[in-house]
């Protein structure tokens, strides 16, 4: 194949593949609430991902751990618990407060889905421009920009909305809080990963420490 019709081929498909499959984001904080006359963050937390799903729970539980305790922290994950009462609020509350007797914490980090969105938008023909070199002997060329056209497609995008939330262990109030917004995740694991970068980014933000 000619090496300019390949680059050009090439150059198109890239630019198609991108705009069918949308574009990756990490997690964009949308609020942050702390409670007032609190300057300092609990140090020895329990981390709860409030999920029946026990492979997703363990995964956001062990990246959270791993973050908190490079910043200092002490952190334990909650663990298998495929029996906890995920639909009843007062009852889960009860559960931890169990946990929290067998353990040396003082705070709890809770991480729930608030709301997940799956959209398709229609996205009409676009011209994109591509910038073709000629070569006019050795030592000359030309570059002019050549016009293509992106046929019509559909666009799938999925938004995920996370809450969490910082409580005192004694005391049981919810001390700290932050909602993020994740658009899609390249893959579970990447998406922890980011998401626990930025809770514990935003908690030594909030707190001194």
């Amino acid at each position: 194949m000619n090496p300019l019709i390949s680059a050009r081929f090439l150059f198109a498909i890239s630019v198609t593949v991108f705009l069918i499959s949308g574009c990756n984001s990490g997690p964009e904080v949308q609020s942050i609430s702390k409670a007032p006359g609190i300057s300092e963050a609990p140090q020895n937390l329990l981390v709860l991902a409030v999920s029946s799903k026990e492979h997703n729970r363990a995964i956001m539980e062990a990246a959270l751990v791993s973050r908190l305790e490079s910043a200092g922290y002490n952190a334990k994950q909650y663990g298998p618990a495929p029996s906890l009462p995920w639909e009843d609020p007062t009852a889960l509350r009860e559960k931890v407060k169990e946990r929290l007797q067998t353990l040396d914490a003082d705070g709890v980090l809770t991480v729930s889905l608030v709301r997940k969105t799956r959209q398709v938008a229609h996205v009409p023909n676009q011209v994109v421009f591509n910038p073709v070199t000629t070569s006019m002997g050795t030592l000359a060329s030309v570059t002019y920009m050549e016009a293509m056209t992106i046929p019509a497609h559909y666009e799938e995008s999925t938004e995920y909305i996370l809450r969490t939330t910082l409580f005192e262990a004694e005391s049981g109030q919810a001390i700290w809080q932050m909602f993020s917004r994740t658009v899609n995740p390249e893959s579970l694991e990447q998406a922890t990963r980011d998401f626990s970068r930025a809770v514990v980014r935003e908690l030594r933000k909030s707190f001194n420490k």
